[in-house]
């Protein structure tokens, strides 16, 4: 019977994985008058020795202080985890980009595109370890495969997630619920992959 009530907690898991992959992961935040501040500093950086530079950096200044008096301009773009592989490699979505940089731990923007199809191991991970829990009915080696897995998986991805700096003067990237659930999701797996494995330990 703890088997079978294991198996029923793994697979909802596993529907939630999937679900969650076509849900928003991030949602990146920024505004007008920050990026006119980051254009003034940039080209008062870049081209300040360029004869027009002193009358662009002073008419950019005098928009960014028109548009922070009328009220600020809010911008608002959300990724979900299917959409990032298409995104990043157009090299449209900064907040894409992002995503796939916190999972895979890494600032640098080469071979993104590249590194950003990996998302799709998430949704099958999660189909693989529905399999890998009707498998383990007959033998315990399938619940061992599927704890190992899924505990690189979440703890891996709850450790990037809680250690990436999202500090940005200009942009506020915010970590959805679809990306919560997902490593959430493998995390529940892996304690349900020990406790079933802990239940037949004792039955020996």
């Amino acid at each position: 019977m703890k088997k079978i009530v294991c198996l029923v907690v793994i697979l909802a898991a596993s529907a939630v994985i999937v679900l969650s992959f076509f849900q928003p992961w991030a949602e990146i935040n920024t505004s007008v008058t920050g990026i006119s501040k980051e254009l003034v500093e940039s080209a008062d950086t870049k081209l300040k020795d360029a004869p027009i530079a002193g009358k662009f950096i002073k008419r950019l200044k005098t928009m960014t202080d028109f548009i922070g008096n009328i009220g600020n301009v809010e911008l608002k773009s959300t990724v979900r985890g299917n959409n990032i592989p298409v995104l990043a490699n157009n090299e449209t979505s900064k907040v894409a980009m992002s995503v796939v940089q916190v999972l895979f731990k890494n600032n640098n923007a080469k071979n993104i595109g590249k590194k950003s199809y990996l998302v799709y191991l998430l949704p099958l991970c999660g189909i693989l370890c529905a399999v890998l829990a009707l498998l383990a009915l007959k033998n315990r080696i399938f619940l061992i495969i599927m704890a190992i897995m899924s505990g690189i998986i979440s703890i891996g991805g709850l450790y990037n997630l809680y250690t990436m700096n999202f500090t940005n003067p200009i942009v506020k990237i915010t970590i959805k619920n679809g990306l919560w659930n997902t490593m959430y999701a493998f995390a529940f797996i892996l304690l349900i992959s020990v406790l079933w494995l802990a239940s037949t330990e004792k039955k020996k």
